[in-house]
């Protein structure tokens, strides 16, 4: 199976960290994606062509571009109706209001949909039309957006429901996009969490605050940092929707803000950095300011495999670990990672 041998080679990639970072322990083996169940929850389209005559693109993760048909087994059943229905009215209306391409995303959690169309700013047509007739003829579709012409139809956030817990997302926020695993991913840090004595969380490259709000407790403050302002706001209305009073989010860049709050042995730092990893500089002052407790996040597995080794050289041992198959068929594998500083105590695990 093309998919077995894709992960064969991720499997030893995974085995390969223990050397990178001075590991003799086993790895717990990775999580893999049910692939037959659909699983991603965004897609692309492009669009080719003249109104009179235009093919419709899709990416598949093994032959690359074609016929967005031939994709549409990344998507769970109801969602790949979905996507032919929006398909079939762009398609009917291209004459009038030319697309060059459409992304579709799914919420976790329940059959909700949203689009984003990409349309050339120049073009002076009014496109409320199409998201109307969208929104009216596609009943898992939730809102249309244009951002060319910065037009938003009905909802501009997505709601995920996420082990028992609602998030929303706005369109144009990360979140993340494999709809099995996702709820399994917060989950385990969740339970790596319980085993850790911490009583404030730093959220650095939050999001839409994810993990620090699955985790947290009313009675514990959470404070998130990201310099994405629509990733923000979303975790300000997850603190808000979830009741979590003590929990605030600024957005900023990381390595500016980090200088400011104060740390300590008895908090808890979750970092989930883009795919280049996480500063040096950042590892080093978080360390000096002797941080109990570190989650430690990432898609790409050599830069986790760097970090990972900083955070021992600056007195740190490796509590646990777990991998997941968020991207299959890709170069990238989800892994988390759990460390204390060897002077702390209170770790129960």
């Amino acid at each position: 199976m093309e998919y077995e041998r894709h992960l064969e080679l991720k499997r030893s990639e995974w085995q390969n960290l223990a050397l990178k970072i001075g590991e003799n322990s086993d790895f717990p083996e990775i999580i893999p994606t049910p692939i037959e169940k659909g699983y991603r929850n965004r897609v692309k389209y492009k669009i080719l062509g003249k109104p009179e005559s235009f093919d419709i693109l899709g990416t598949d993760p093994l032959l690359g571009d074609v016929p967005y048909e031939e994709a549409l087994w990344l998507l769970p059943k109801w969602a790949r109706k979905t996507v032919v229905q929006i398909v079939d009215i762009i398609s009917d209306n291209q004459e009038e209001y030319w697309t060059d391409g459409l992304e579709v995303q799914l919420s976790h959690g329940n059959k909700h949909a949203h689009l984003t169309l990409s349309v050339k700013k120049q073009d002076v047509k009014l496109y409320s039309v199409l998201a109307d007739s969208l929104l009216e003829k596609v009943p898992a579709l939730q809102g249309v957006s244009i951002p060319s012409k910065k037009k938003d139809y009905g909802k501009s956030y997505l709601l995920h429901k996420i082990d028992k817990k609602i998030f929303f997302s706005q369109y144009a926020a990360f979140f993340q996009s494999n709809l099995c695993l996702t709820e399994r991913l917060v989950k385990e840090v969740k339970n790596q969490c319980r085993d850790m004595d911490f009583d404030g969380i730093l959220d650095l490259y939050c999001g839409v605050g994810l993990f620090s709000l699955s985790v947290a407790e009313n009675s514990i403050p959470v404070l998130g940092v990201d310099i994405n302002k629509r990733a923000i706001d979303s975790a300000r209305l997850n603190a808000r929707t979830q009741g979590l009073d003590r929990a605030s989010f600024v957005c900023c860049p990381v390595e500016n803000y980090v200088l400011g709050p104060s740390i300590g042995p008895r908090h808890l730092v979750i970092i989930d950095p883009p795919r280049a990893g996480c500063p040096a500089s950042l590892i080093r002052i978080l360390s000096e300011r002797k941080a109990g407790y570190i989650c430690s996040i990432s898609c790409h597995l050599p830069s986790h495999a760097r970090d990972l080794k900083r955070w021992i050289e600056n007195g740190y041992t490796v509590h646990s670990l777990a991998a997941l198959d968020m991207f299959p068929f890709t170069e990238f594998l989800e892994t988390v990672a759990f460390l204390r500083r060897s002077d702390t105590t209170g770790c129960q695990g």
